[in-house]
Formats: structure tokens, sequence, C-alpha cells
């Protein structure tokens, strides 16, 4: 297929809705597996009508032969013993006592046939054809070669075969299969002097073939898998209906689950967004707040000395240019209080939430990160509402840095718990981890800025105790190394004035 050709098939299948999609993949399903399973089911079939077939034929060629070593073993020494002379063919005769028994048990299998066929028979029944003089010379040029097996098409019906070479020719034999001057006269009045004589010790001179019909079998596999095809298109289309009918509800369920994962995955984005903002406003704001600190001594040490000299007659002291230092500093100070006044007199939007609620909210977005560190997660929410004074966006962002936090200590297989509770007049969040743990050195200064125990500097437990002291509430932190950690957040549950 051509290149252009898959460009056309693509941009064809990006055109087409999930139900027309899922509609060509249920035909092409059916396209596809109708005749690899038809054809299965056919070989099986006539795979089983073969077995039955040598099974048969195998059954009635041991049966044939072991009549013939009957008679050459025991019934002829018997009646040669008893009728010294004479040849009696209905009982010394292997061939003859074989057929007459052969020719009774056919008629109990019609469409069976069986053959002594030999290519120098006393008798012209035995006479081989084409086919099993083929098969008498092969086992005549391969002596380790004692049977053939196959299908053959005989006047429009297909029949099994199965050929076993009979025994070479025995010493005792040649009484019968030798000279025809020396053969019995019984014998030869019967079957005259020309066929069946003049062979040797050890050559092989017939076969036993059994033809069994196997075309009633095959007609009645076809048959079946016809059946078996009609009843797979019935039950197909029928599947294909219902799926059809109750696709457009299957589809709303993935729209819906697709819209609800884009929106987990916009929320999570959002957040992530927010608490970068957040980090580095309160990173600069807390910059800030050092910087109008580290400014404001110096200036109002050189705002005050210039007002000393100033007040101070000195000869030659430049007094335009001490107002003008004391002018400057008069504005730097007023800058800096201005910006301390900003910082500090931000405030963000709070009102009553629900502790229980905005967890659960947090917990569906942070499930997959979990799911995929390989660990469990236990929750177990208050049975009622925990309702705070609070800023949802913040509150979530805390509770999200101390997950991800659980998650990145933690070795696969561990588990993470999330508990919520009250206590006399406030309400708690205890999240667990059976991570690595700290040891006390980290623990003493993990609420330092930009201290971190992943390596890297960061802003993020010292943010969340900053969000949690603007909401009247506490953090408490307990690990121990190979043990875990416990992080608590308790918040008061009505805000009091101090």
């Amino acid at each position: 297929m051509s290149t252009h050709k898959k460009v056309n098939i693509a941009l064809y299948w990006e055109k087409l809705d999930q139900k027309k999609r899922f509609s060509i993949l249920i035909i092409l399903i059916y396209i596809i597996s109708l005749p690899i399973i038809s054809l299965i089911t056919y070989y099986i079939l006539k795979q089983n009508a073969i077995n039955n077939a040598y099974n048969t034929a195998s059954l009635y060629l041991r049966t044939y032969e072991s009549t013939r070593q009957f008679v050459a073993e025991e019934l002829r020494p018997v009646l040669q013993k008893e009728l010294p002379g004479r040849f009696v063919v209905q009982g010394m005769s292997r061939s003859y006592v074989a057929r007459s028994i052969s020719r009774r048990v056919l008629k109990e299998l019609p469409g069976h046939r069986f053959k002594n066929a030999s290519l120098n028979p006393k008798n012209p029944i035995n006479k081989a054809d084409d086919l099993e003089t083929r098969i008498i010379n092969e086992f005549r040029n391969n002596g380790e070669t004692t049977e053939w097996r196959g299908l053959i098409a005989d006047q429009g019906a297909h029949y099994y075969v199965l050929a076993q070479a009979g025994l070479p020719m025995q010493e005792s034999c040649l009484s019968c299969h030798g000279d025809p001057e020396a053969a019995p006269k019984e014998m030869v009045a019967l079957y005259g002097a020309t066929g069946g004589f003049h062979m040797k010790v050890g050559e092989r001179a017939d076969v036993l073939m059994a033809y069994i019909p196997v075309y009633v079998a095959l007609q009645d596999a076809r048959r079946t898998v016809a059946v078996f095809i009609g009843l797979y298109t019935v039950f197909f289309w029928i599947i294909f209906h219902l799926i059809h009918v109750r696709f457009d509800w299957f589809y709303e369920k993935i729209e819906s689950d697709k819209n609800t994962i884009e929106s987990i995955n916009r929320e999570v984005m959002n957040l992530n967004h927010e608490m970068e903002d957040i980090v580095a406003e309160r990173t600069m704001g807390m910059f800030g707040l050092k910087v109008a600190d580290r400014i404001r001594n110096p200036v109002t040490v050189i705002g005050g000395l210039c007002h000393q000299l100033a007040r101070k007659e000195i000869e030659g002291l430049p007094k335009d240019k001490l107002q003008a230092i004391l002018s400057e500093c008069t504005k730097l100070e007023s800058i800096v209080a201005d910006f301390d006044e900003l910082v500090k007199s931000k405030r963000f939007l709070f009102k009553r939430e629900d502790l229980n609620e905005i967890t659960s909210a947090t917990l569906r977005l942070m499930e997959p990160k979990i799911k995929d560190a390989g660990l469990r997660l236990l929750v177990k929410l208050h049975d009622k509402q925990l309702m705070f004074n609070a800023n949802r966006q913040l509150i979530r962002i805390t509770i999200q840095h101390i997950i991800t936090n659980a998650v990145d200590a933690s070795e696969p297989g561990g588990e993470i718990s999330i508990v919520t509770g009250e206590r006399n007049d406030s309400i708690l969040l205890t999240i667990r981890d059976t991570g690595k743990g700290m040891s006390s050195e980290e623990l003493h200064r993990i609420f330092e800025p930009f201290y971190s125990t992943k390596g890297k500097t960061g802003m993020g437990l010292p943010l969340v105790r900053q969000i949690l002291t603007e909401h009247m509430g506490e953090i408490t932190l307990e690990s121990e190394l190979g043990v875990g950690t416990t992080v608590q957040f308790i918040f008061p549950v009505r805000w009091k004035e101090e």
C-alpha cells in the first residue's frame, strides 16, 4: 500500500466518530474470524472422520490377516492330516476363507470394500488395479514400508484407503504357488494353471486393501460447518445489534469519563500553576520583608545622623546637601513602610469549607500518582462535616504537597493513610506514610526556607506552615528513620479574637 493511500485512510479514520469506528472494528472482526473458525472446525471434523475410518480399516485388516493365519497355521494342517492328498478349498485356501468371511461382514457395512490385491492372483477378482499395483511395487522396493494410507476419489465419492503389505512368501506356500504341476489338482481345476504360480520364497505377492467411504462423513462435516456459519452469523449480528443499540449509553459513558479525566488533568495543572505562583509570591514576599528590614535600619541611622548634623552649626557644612540626603532618606523610609504594609496586609478570601470535601477532591487528583507508585491508599474520613474558615485552593495545595512528599519517600508496597477527625474545638487532618522517615537533624531543620531532604532547594514545608498560620492553624510533624512520617494539620473550628 502506497504512503498516499495510508495517509488517506488515516485521515478518513480520524474523521469518523467513535460509534462508526466501533462498528467498523466489529464488522472486521466478523469478516476475519468467520473463515478462520470455519476452516478450523471443518479441519477438526475431517480429521475425526479420517481417524474413525483408519480405526475401522485397521480393525478389519487385522481380522482378515488373522483369519488367513488361522487357516494356514491351524485349520489347513488338520484337514491335510484328515484328508491326505486332498485340497479342500473351503478350508485350506487362506484367501478363500478370508474372502468368504469378508463378504459376510460387508453386508453390514454398505459402501465399504476390502480386497486382497495381487499382481499374480489365482482368482481374477483379486487382480490389482493401477493404485494397488503402485502400492505393491512401493512395498517391494522398500522393504521397511508396510503400510500406506490416503484419501482417493472414485466415481465422485471419497474413500479413505488403508493398505497393508501381505506376509512374504514362505516355503510352505510353494506347494500351492510354486510349480503348477505339483499343485493340488482340486485347486488347479478350480482356478486354472496360469495365475498364482511360479512365486519365490520371501517375495511380497499381495497387499491387503481396505476402502472406507468417508464422503458421508465429509458431507456431514460440511453441513455442520454451514450450520455453524449460520448460527455464528445470526449470533454475531444479534450481539452487534445489541451493542449498537446500547452504544449510545456506552459512548456517553466514555465521553463522560473522558471529560472527567480531562477536568481532573486541568484541575491538577491549575493547582500546580497556582502552587507555583503562590510559592513564587510568598518567596518574593519573604525576600521583600527581609530586604525592607535590612534597608530600614541603615536608612533610619542615615536620616538620624543627617538630622543631628543639620541642627548643629558647623562651619563649611553644606546644609543644603544634608537636607537633600535627609529628603531622600525620608522617601526611602516611606517606600519601605509602604512595602512592609502592603506585604503584611495581603489577605486571601476565606469562607466556611468542609475539610472532608477538600480532602476528597484533592485525593481524586492524587490517586493515580499513588497507584502508579505501587502504594496502598487508606482513607478514613470523619462521619460528619468538618467545617472551618479556609481558602479552599490554599488548603488543597498544602494537602497535595504533603501527599507528594509521602509518595516520594515511600517504596512500592508501602502505605499512605489519610484520616480526618475532630478534637475539642479543633478539626484534624492526619497524613501518615511508611516511607524512609527523617533523622532528628532533618526534622529539626525541615521548616527552614530552602532546606530539602530531596537534595534540592525548596519552599514546600515553610510555605505549608505559613498557609496554616494564616488559617490560625498549626502543623505537627513526627518522623522516624525506617518507620515513616506522620504530618497533622490542626485547624480551629472558629476564629477567636486574640
